[in-house]
């Protein structure tokens, strides 16, 4: 088995994706030739708030990374919102309205209970509970004998864990993309959602640990950061470009951040919450996207600007300037025509 550990997703990339080129074995699927790990694969990160990935040869969409993981956590699986960041993601729906496996929906409603609050009842309950179980694949719908939907949990489980006034999570994954899954999408929703946990049970954010039964990568899309840099971490980074400073707390107020979260939804221009991470940072995300998708550059960069979280801010404002470059290319050849 592959062990890596790292503060965050920058770091983990990196190392687990020297280790893939140097050892991983090709297998051809529907998608095109990959490479893949021959034995499970465990990630530990030591600083899951530093949850950001910014290398510019990745170029992960944070507008999408944001918005997403609040879906989940609001309990969501229409297509509707989040198709607004990401236009390919309704191929993997079903009907064109739902997704089948939406881990929000899974965490609070699909088995006809909220399991978030059932977690924090059991932990708030039995601080060193180690049955606290958090259910994303159902067999009587994933199990079955034909494959019927096209939207089915890569991440099957969660484990909590309190120890020490601090919140450990594992997260349990079938099949893992290493740069859109695992290093991108994925490092950010599980931790927000332990971030949450956290604060609901009045403890600090303690290590998150990723297990996954199959990691793998595309060989073409490996190609495409090729030229990465160990190096480079923003969290760390002193001087020009740096960030150098403790995230933001995502929670500030978890008595009240359930319906807050539901009220953020219901009315984008909601101008005042308790939990103001919400709008300083989350309604700024979301307004910038909006801006953008008008073709409004100006409006994009001034609303990225206002965004409180420093390291949402670099990487909306940088994925805004390598489109602007483009753009300008775009326009360049144009008229040179």
């Amino acid at each position: 088995m592959y062990t890596f550990t790292a503060r965050g997703p920058s770091e983990g990339l990196f190392l687990a994706k020297q280790a893939l080129e140097k050892g991983g074995k090709p297998i051809d699927t529907r998608n095109g030739t990959a490479l893949e790990f021959d034995s499970p694969v465990l990630i530990h990160y030591t600083h899951p708030k530093e949850r950001v990935i910014f290398y510019k040869e990745r170029d992960a969409n944070p507008f999408f990374h944001l918005m997403e993981a609040l879906w989940m956590l609001a309990g969501r699986r229409d297509v509707k919102f989040v198709d607004k960041f990401n236009g390919r993601i309704k191929d993997y729906s079903d009907d064109g309205k739902i997704f089948h496996g939406a881990y929000g929906y899974r965490w609070r409603k699909w088995f006809k209970k909220d399991q978030l609050d059932l977690a924090v009842e059991r932990l708030s309950k039995w601080p060193n509970d180690r049955r606290t179980v958090l259910s994303m694949w159902d067999a009587n719908t994933d199990l079955i004998k034909t494959n019927e939907h096209k939207d089915l949990p890569c991440n099957t489980a969660i484990y909590f864990k309190q120890r020490n006034n601090k919140l450990d999570i594992t997260v349990t994954n079938r099949s893992n993309d290493l740069i859109w899954g695992t290093f991108g999408a994925n490092v950010v929703h599980m931790s927000i959602l332990q971030e949450y946990m956290a604060a609901r049970l009045g403890c600090q954010v303690g290590s998150y640990y990723h297990f996954t039964n199959n990691l793998h990568a595309y060989v073409d899309v490996l190609a495409k950061i090729k030229h990465i840099k160990p190096e480079y971490d923003p969290y760390l980074t002193i001087g020009e470009g740096g960030l150098s400073y403790k995230p933001p707390s995502f929670v500030e107020a978890p008595h009240c951040f359930d319906e807050e979260l539901q009220q953020w939804f219901r009315d984008p221009n909601y101008p005042f919450f308790v939990n103001e991470y919400l709008f300083r940072t989350c309604t700024m995300v979301r307004e910038s996207w909006k801006c953008f998708k008008e073709d409004d550059l100006k409006g994009a960069f001034s609303f990225a600007e206002e965004i409180s979280d420093r390291a949402w801010q670099k990487a909306c404002t940088e994925w805004l300037t390598r489109r602007e470059i483009k753009r300008n290319e775009r326009s360049k050849k144009t008229k040179s025509k």
